[in-house]
């Protein structure tokens, strides 16, 4: 299930933002190169803006979440996770830091200690719909699909056109084996999102499930068309080709997904699999 970081509420405060006394085009260049650039040169534009010292209380807690969600982008999650406490330390009712250092645990497997983050998040903002589909994610990868499902229903309804909330929840009837409200989820994903890549992929896996392996290819199509490098999709369309017997498409796929994803056995197996039968024939 995606997480997604809270830099979305640093935008809301950019015209607020502005120090008494401080040249006023410099201070909104400073605070855009941190906000407004790529993850990549975030990191730089934030650590300008937070030496300069010109921001105190909330604003300088928002300059350190992004950085920190700028680190956590580039792989970087110590500096990521010291960012977010200090974003805390320097504010601490500021609740988009609790959702990103909430990210941060999610990657690192500590759904726990996600799902207290998101918590607090959520009680410090009940309007933050994204805490809530981070919430609703850290509980499906417990497995409680039930609470995570009240979770997303929970950030459709305040962001009715949120595609990753119904993409989320419809992992989570997947989870629970309901197929038929899986895929009425990512069809309102697909539609809101027409090139959520992913969507389609899980929209192919819960046709497969269901036995229309044509329905799953063609939704495979659509997800390797968006993104040709997408392992996942290549092998499960190999795994669809191979349920229709089409064994040459089959071993095509999977062989795709070897050169694409070399350190995935699944790929290496299913290559090894199809050429034996192939050959049998």
């Amino acid at each position: 299930m995606q997480m997604r970081l809270s830099t979305y509420r640093l935008f809301a405060c950019i015209a607020v933002v502005v120090l008494a006394g401080l040249p006023r085009v410099a201070a909104a260049d400073e605070w855009d190169s941190c906000v407004k650039l790529s993850d990549d040169l975030a990191v730089a534009g934030c650590s300008r803006a937070i030496d300069s010292h010109q921001y105190t209380g909330r604003s300088l807690a928002r300059l350190y979440s992004r950085r920190g969600g700028a680190y956590q982008a580039q792989g970087d999650t110590n500096r990521a996770m010291a960012d977010q406490n200090e974003s805390m330390r320097i504010d601490p009712t500021y609740p988009g830091a609790y959702n990103n250092r909430g990210n941060i645990w999610f990657h690192r497997g500590d759904f726990d200690r996600a799902i207290a983050d998101f918590n607090q998040a959520i009680q410090l903002d009940p309007k933050d719909g994204v805490a809530y589909a981070n919430r609703g994610s850290a509980l499906g990868a417990k497995g409680n699909f039930d609470r995570a499902i009240v979770d997303f229903d929970l950030a459709i309804q305040l962001d009715p056109k949120d595609a990753e909330a119904y993409y989320s929840r419809g992992r989570a009837w997947s989870g629970k084996g309901d197929l038929d409200r899986a895929i009425a989820d990512y069809n309102q994903a697909i539609q809101l999102n027409p090139k959520y890549g992913r969507a389609y992929v899980n929209r192919g896996s819960a046709w497969g499930n269901k036995g229309d392996f044509d329905r799953a290819i063609a939704d495979y199509d659509e997800a390797i068309r968006l993104d040709p490098k997408g392992a996942k999709a290549y092998y499960n369309r190999g795994m669809a080709w191979e349920k229709k017997r089409s064994l040459k498409a089959a071993l095509a796929d999977f062989k795709m997904h070897s050169q694409l994803a070399p350190s995935d056995p699944d790929g290496l197996t299913a290559v090894k699999r199809v050429s034996k039968e192939l050959r049998a024939k």
